[in-house]
């Protein structure tokens, strides 16, 4: 399945002329499969095509997933907790910070660590 959502995505590029953010979905894929060294560069050129100076939500969690891939543990538990929680409850569910949560939690940090960096 992860080879034909890579190529899902990667078609979806071509078709949308490089979106900044279909190619922000396709460098999570590829943080996800492991393919850090291409997720990083795209993710990269889509903050870049966004004039992004700093990483916002969406791209906190995708660098941390490269951190996890790398072994830095420290560093991916960084950059979720820099994530924030969304202001409306509806948003909540599908927001990047309950993926950050999510991966905080699997990675052993307690919940009251995690409201002890103000998420």
């Amino acid at each position: 399945m992860q080879d034909r959502d890579i190529s899902n995505a990667i078609k979806s590029t071509q078709l949308a002329k490089d979106n900044p953010h279909i190619l922000h979905t396709l460098g999570c894929l590829y943080a996800e499969t492991g393919k850090t060294t291409d997720g990083r560069e795209l993710l990269l050129r889509a903050m870049d095509d966004l004039n992004l100076d700093e990483p916002n939500d969406d791209f906190w969690y995708a660098f941390g997933r490269i951190a996890e891939q790398y072994g830095e543990r420290d560093i991916a538990i960084a950059d979720y907790q820099k994530l924030q929680k969304p202001k409306y409850a509806l948003e909540i569910p599908t927001s990047s910070y309950t993926l950050a949560q999510m991966r905080l939690k699997a990675l052993g940090v307690t919940g009251a660590e995690r409201s002890a960096a103000g998420k």
